[in-house]
């Protein structure tokens, strides 16, 4: 693993002040942990993870340069030490590989294709974590959006895993449409809403390894590409713990995150929803640029510079604004 990049103890306690992990739970090392101490801990980290790190993809909007840097030493200042802030999928879960990784997991990257409608999926767009401990593997996602996974999960065919209640998750291995050679196999994540609905692929994933040099090469694609949503919409997504207000909840602290994940706050665009345990019990809808922008600092924590907030103006991503798709 020569040249691979980790953090420092000191940056990894920046990093536990950034997600309000509490002093008891900090260990620099896991090696001395048990299985079952480290599952706990992945878990641990997965929910602080996922309710503090957004996902979301402000700078290809609210930005001069509009570039995304998927390097590791980039990303902690980009996500540890700007309030709030988080990234899309290459750098959402590249940190939080990283991460992982500094904390001596057994831990490696691994490329995913999302479905696309129909049992067709895109090609390699996506990237997730895969953890070992004790001879299982689980799936970690810290990039997908409000049908990811919301703990680890046990990569294991058909086994059921509760996301966010009543909602559930599962991996199955099967071929997908696309493939010629149909003795091939992949793993799909799926996710229903509740048990006895019907079970929807989100993406298939490899367990082949992918290295630093691919996410630095899949990085171009979302944000290149002018038919993904991506150039044209500012999303951000969290999820919610049970012990979070419902008015205002910015970005929780040690004592919300103390409660369990009950749901998920989803900005699209120029909509704001919270569902909390599969209702729906929020819905904002922005009439101004300004509307979104206080709703970013009032329930994701982020706060943008004016520089940044100007970057936006006479786009088609600006709310209210004369860019294309505002008429």
């Amino acid at each position: 693993m020569a040249g691979r990049h980790r953090y420092t103890s000191d940056q990894l306690n920046q990093y536990f002040d950034r997600i309000s992990l509490p002093t008891r739970h900090r260990t620099l090392n896991i090696s001395n942990l048990s299985p079952a101490d480290k599952v706990a801990y992945l878990n641990l980290h997965q929910k602080h993870q996922l309710a503090k790190v957004p996902w979301e993809n402000i700078t290809q909007h609210y930005s001069w340069h509009r570039t995304i840097n998927v390097q590791p030493a980039h990303l902690f200042n980009k996500i540890v030490l700007s309030p709030g802030r988080g990234g899309y999928c290459m750098e959402a879960n590249h940190f939080f590989h990283t991460v992982l990784l500094s904390l001596g997991f057994d831990v490696y990257m691994a490329g995913a294709r999302i479905h696309r409608g129909e049992g067709m999926y895109g090609g390699w767009t996506h990237v997730v974590n895969l953890v070992t401990i004790d001879g299982t593997k689980y799936l970690l996602d810290g990039g997908f959006g409000p049908q990811g996974p919301s703990r680890p999960l046990a990569v294991r065919e058909g086994e059921v895993g509760s996301q966010v209640q009543p909602a559930e998750m599962r991996v199955v291995r099967e071929a997908i449409p696309q493939m010629l050679d149909r003795t091939q196999r992949l793993w799909v994540y799926q996710h229903r809403y509740e048990e006895g609905k019907e079970w929807v692929p989100m993406y298939c994933f490899t367990e082949l390894e992918f290295i630093e040099t691919d996410i630095v090469a899949m990085n171009f694609a979302p944000w290149l590409n002018p038919q993904t949503f991506f150039t044209h919409k500012v999303v951000a997504v969290r999820f919610t713990t049970d012990r979070e207000l419902d008015e205002l909840p910015g970005s929780p602290g040690e004592e919300a995150l103390e409660g369990e994940i009950d749901g998920s706050l989803t900005l699209n665009q120029s909509v704001l929803k919270w569902r909390r345990r599969g209702r729906k019990v929020m819905e904002v809808q922005f009439s101004t640029d300004e509307d979104r922008q206080k709703a970013l600092e009032e329930y994701f924590g982020i706060v943008l510079a004016e520089e940044d907030r100007q970057a936006i103006k006479g786009t088609a991503a600006e709310v209210g604004g004369k860019g294309m798709g505002n008429d």
